[in-house]
């Protein structure tokens, strides 16, 4: 099947040629003008010769011009015409110089390999064809004068069997180019497409993926990265570098993993690097995942665990702990203790109370109900958790709510998050009143400004957490209270888990108290994305 060349190659193909025919036909003009006197050029027929080689350059400039400035595609008519008017003035000319000895019809050679590139082969074989006649023709004239001898038309017939080999051959070498240069068009595209393909997968990544060198230039990073490491994305004309941790990981060996604390969250992230190469200088590949999900199913199976000996003890625990509580109610209600015996009956009762609450808790954690997540507006929630919700203890408290972003939707267990805030919220609540006497409570939402994702903080007036506790608050049975169980942080933290939610405690710019929640992104469900 003959293929097609391409429009631009046409249009390259006929810019150069057309520069070479203004050479020509310049160089026959000059020839013309300031020739020698014995030059075998227009000797048969001067003024002819004079005429045509100042017709061709005219031709030759005009056309030069046009391929310069010509940005459209060309037609077959006028390239044929063209061609067909350089066969005509070169066999003119040669008519016109009389001698078989000129050369000029070797000439047509070049425009035929032209018109072989450009046209389709049944046009550059008319090209061949009309070449091979005016050729012979030319010789047939020159004979009928008595110019040249006979054994001219088989110099004729020997050049016009060189047009169409030049024709035939080029016209095979300039199919088989064509073809490949379409064959290496469509597998460029095809590696576009890949390479597309694989950057949007990459960047829609859950797992971060950074391409950096050893001193640490990024070359090339996603947006999960970009999140787990808090990297902002860098300007065209800007290098970017990798945190100083990886760059350690990337000086001390080829292989290795490790896990880090990333970004000012301080979230662990697991990294596993490897270089691209086997030298030691080569580019390193990170992979980079937010282990969350990893310690998520780890926690259920602490769940699991911690639920079947819950089972196993609570009913015995409970029992006594009952009997206890109702042994101390019914003792202080007796009229003949006095106020020190009144005194312990009380405390056996608030203690009983607080070991009852421990074992409620840890059986609330135990259970590990699976959360059933729901898209919904959270400001419009947190507006009906401030309507609605009262403090455990009575005090003084006000509540308000500020929404910074207009993106508000996230995707969890709606009565878990009541269960995380109403404890967030009751500790604040308990430390601001004990503090100034009045809590004040501040529900802030906004969201990421690179994810889009929704962050909640939750800003109290208290006293706050001392920086020595700060890594402790989560952990269970810690309390910084007398009368706490140290264990509503943790179960705050578990909810949090199990609903893909990053929660920790940090000052704001003006030193408040605050715990933010930072939710997964409503689409992706991933952790900080």
């Amino acid at each position: 099947m003959a293929i097609a060349p391409d429009h631009i190659q046409q249009r390259a193909i006929m810019r150069v040629y057309s520069a070479y025919r203004f050479a020509l036909a310049g160089a026959f003009f000059v020839a013309l003008i300031f020739g020698p006197a014995k030059s075998t050029l227009g000797t048969s027929a001067p003024q002819l010769f004079a005429v045509v080689a100042s017709a061709y350059a005219i031709f030759a400039l005009g056309l030069l011009v046009r391929h310069y400035f010509m940005t459209g595609r060309y037609s077959p008519t006028q390239l044929f015409f063209e061609f067909f008017v350089d066969i005509g003035a070169i066999i003119f000319m040669s008519y016109c110089s009389g001698s078989a000895d000129s050369g000029l019809p070797l000439l047509l050679i070049v425009s035929i390999s032209a018109a072989s590139i450009t046209l389709s082969s049944q046009l550059s074989l008319a090209i061949a064809a009309l070449a091979t006649i005016t050729a012979i023709s030319e010789v047939t004239v020159h004979t009928l004068y008595e110019r040249v001898g006979t054994q001219q038309f088989i110099v004729a017939g020997i050049t016009g069997m060189a047009y169409f080999s030049a024709a035939i051959a080029i016209r095979y070498l300039s199919a088989r180019i064509v073809k490949t240069q379409q064959l290496a068009e469509r597998r460029r595209t095809d590696i576009e497409k890949l390479s597309a393909i694989n950057q949007r997968i990459v960047q829609r990544m859950q797992t971060g993926i950074i391409v950096m060198s050893q001193t640490g230039h990024i070359k090339l990073i996603n947006a999960a990265a970009q999140e787990l490491l808090d990297i902002r994305p860098a300007l065209p004309d800007q290098d970017q570098y990798a945190p100083a941790v990886l760059i350690e990981m990337a000086k001390e060996g080829i292989n290795h993993s490790r896990i880090i604390a990333a970004g000012p969250q301080h979230l662990e992230v697991h990294v596993n690097m490897t270089n691209l190469e086997a030298h030691d200088h080569s580019d390193c590949l990170l992979y980079i995942e937010n282990i969350s999900k990893i310690t998520q199913r780890a926690q259920n199976l602490k769940l699991a665990s911690l639920g079947r000996f819950t089972a196993s003890i609570a009913h015995e625990i409970r029992n006594p702990l009952s009997a206890i509580s109702h042994a101390a109610q019914l003792l202080a209600e007796s009229p003949n203790l006095d106020s020190s015996d009144t005194r312990f009956a009380d405390i056996i009762q608030s203690h009983a109370l607080r070991m009852n609450d421990i074992i409620k808790n840890i059986l609330e954690l135990s259970r590990g109900r699976t959360p059933q997540p729901q898209r919904f507006a959270i400001s419009e929630w947190l507006q009906d958790f401030i309507d609605n919700w009262q403090p455990t203890e009575h005090c003084g408290l006000s509540m308000s709510l500020e929404k910074q972003s207009e993106f508000d939707i996230v995707n969890v267990d709606r009565s878990q998050l009541s269960q995380i805030i109403s404890n967030i919220a009751d500790n604040g609540a308990r430390h601001g009143a004990a503090e100034h006497g009045k809590a004040e409570l501040l529900f802030r939402c906004h969201s990421s400004p690179r994810s889009g994702a929704v962050i909640l903080d939750i800003i109290d007036n208290g006293a706050g957490i001392k920086p020595e506790d700060e890594d402790k608050i989560f952990e269970p049975f810690f309390t910084t209270q007398s009368q706490g169980n140290g264990l509503g942080l943790y179960l705050c933290r578990e909810l949090c888990l199990a609903n893909q939610i990053h929660i920790y405690y940090q000052r704001t710019t003006l030193a408040q108290s605050c715990f933010r929640l930072q939710f997964s992104h409503p689409d992706r469900g991933n952790l900080l994305d």
